[in-house]
């Protein structure tokens, strides 16, 4: 028996109910992402590439100024096509190296980007322009992922990390399109539905895990051994050169040589309150102490700013400043600048570790040599 012709047998009973589940909730899904389309620019652009309407590989010229100079009849067809699936900002700076790898050893290639979120879609733009075409990634409905697929048509599929939509994986291994998970991690809250992610994860045909105990917890679900390697992790192999500091940026904010400044980057709601009082000790005993907020996503910039507001202080986002605010609190509300930021810090605070998120990125303040400090939940580091 098949549901709309995806091929979900009643012999796989979880997958079933997976699928099944998945098709009646459509129409709740459907109305959910009109409420959202009403309110929020960001969904706005990105309601119909959630439905599969993108562009198909190769309708129109390549943005990538190496892309054009290929021949046409060259990028068209007998090239691999690479589809690399990074759900946000942490994950698509850690799949740059691969992208740049891939492009010098398959330089006739395609390479797509897909994310989950609008702050990884940036990224992807601004970090790695030897991708062809990046866009949000499908829902998990089978009419959409045949679309998207159908689209793209992918010689290999790259997971980074361990973002799991069973009928996407169990679609591309019914086309017989390879599926690798590359900087994979197994959470162990994961482990309690063996069984669900047993058949699920049986449908990808190679792992590439961060830890020996990734591995292990993967080898407990029932992947067989051969499938299974451990290559570390691709975020310590990102390289991060700084020649300089980017005095660009502290003029621009208004931060003279020499300023005490307390950078709090990839925060999360229910830490901004925290390092707000912190500050508000600080300047009790410092004077000439200013505070840099980064939201891990900049559309909370608003909820941010009233928050500082309300504890008396004034700030200004990067997007407005001048270096003439003289605002206390500095709010980056921009994509890409973090890093170049963490130069100009004097202690560095990384977020998503004083709430249950797993922590950020600590190697890009490290790499100034910079100290930092963060709570304590930092499993994903």
């Amino acid at each position: 028996m098949n549901i709309s012709g995806s091929g979900f047998r009643l012999s796989e009973p979880m997958l079933f109910v997976y699928n099944l589940l998945t098709l009646l909730l459509t129409p709740l899904i459907f109305v959910y992402l009109l409420i959202f389309l009403l309110r929020r620019k960001d969904v706005r652009a990105n309601f119909w590439e959630r439905l599969g309407k993108i562009r198909a590989i190769g309708d129109s010229p390549s943005p990538d100024p190496i892309e054009r100079q290929r021949p046409a009849r060259a990028r068209e067809s007998g090239t691999p096509r690479f589809w690399i699936h990074a759900v946000s900002v942490g994950e698509v700076m850690a799949a740059v190296p691969l992208v740049r790898g891939l492009r010098l050893r398959f330089p006739m290639s395609r390479i797509v980007f897909s994310t989950y979120t609008s702050t990884g879609r940036e990224t992807v733009k601004s970090k790695c322009p030897e991708a062809d075409q990046c866009f949000y990634f499908p829902l998990d409905i089978f009419p959409v992922v045949q679309r998207v697929i159908a689209k793209v048509r992918p010689t290999l599929f790259l997971l980074v990390e361990t973002d799991i939509w069973p009928i996407f994986l169990r679609t591309l291994a019914r086309k017989g399109i390879p599926s690798v998970v590359i900087n994979g991690r197994i959470s162990p809250r994961r482990l309690w539905a063996t069984a669900f992610y047993q058949r699920v994860l049986a449908q990808v045909s190679f792992f590439c895990m961060q830890t020996d105990v990734d591995a292990e917890r993967l080898l407990s679900l029932g992947i067989d051994a051969r499938k299974v390697t451990v290559t570390g992790n691709m975020k310590f192999a990102q390289a991060i050169v700084r020649e300089r500091e980017p005095s660009r940026l502290r003029k621009d904010l208004g931060l003279p040589i020499g300023t005490r400044l307390l950078i709090a980057g990839s925060t999360h709601p229910g830490e901004e309150a925290e390092i707000v009082r912190c500050y508000q000790r600080l300047c009790h005993s410092y004077k000439d102490f200013f505070l840099l907020l980064a939201p891990r996503h900049p559309e909370r910039i608003e909820k941010v700013e009233s928050l500082c507001r309300s504890y008396g202080f004034s700030c200004v986002r990067r997007s407005r400043a001048d270096g003439t605010s003289g605002s206390s609190i500095l709010l980056l509300d921009t994509i890409g600048e973090l890093s170049d930021a963490y130069a100009l810090g004097t202690f560095i605070f990384v977020g998503g570790s004083l709430v249950r998120r797993g922590g950020h990125n600590v190697l890009e303040p490290a790499a100034w040599g910079k100290p930092i400090f963060f709570g304590p939940h930092m499993e994903h580091y």
